[in-house]
């Protein structure tokens, strides 16, 4: 996949958004989401980015990230590139309403089996996806 094409389908993602949610700010689930968070953050006009690090232990998850900023009722889009399980954004989600704010989940593509089925995303896909940034 070429920089050009991410730049076009992140173009997209946004146009789907923007019909549905504006958000306050972006977070990105490091390291994957931090590239796509950043663009979607200029097509969305969101100035507002922060990330999150989620990190694996065998099959657990946990949030290594403390976000000091207030998220009561803010609006968020959390951003990944690729679900597969879906185990860490399901962990940062989480995290979040639990600081009581309103997440919606965005990823360019996901795969049939992820156990989470994010709010906007590009399509489905059987295989993952190798992206510029990795």
């Amino acid at each position: 996949m070429e920089w050009n094409q991410i730049e076009e389908e992140i173009k997209k993602l946004a146009e789907k958004i923007k019909k549905e949610f504006q958000p306050d700010m972006i977070i990105g689930v490091m390291r994957g989401g931090a590239v796509p968070a950043r663009l979607l953050s200029r097509e969305l006009g969101v100035k507002s980015m922060y990330g999150i690090s989620v990190e694996k232990d065998g099959e657990e998850r946990k949030v290594i990230t403390d976000l000091l900023i207030d998220l009561k009722g803010k609006k968020i889009l959390l951003v990944e590139d690729m679900l597969e399980t879906g185990r860490s954004l399901i962990v940062a989600k989480k995290y979040l309403e639990e600081k009581n704010a309103e997440v919606k989940t965005v990823c360019l593509y996901t795969m049939p089996h992820s156990e989470i089925q994010p709010n906007y995303f590009l399509s489905e896909v059987e295989n993952a996806q190798k992206f510029p940034w990795e």
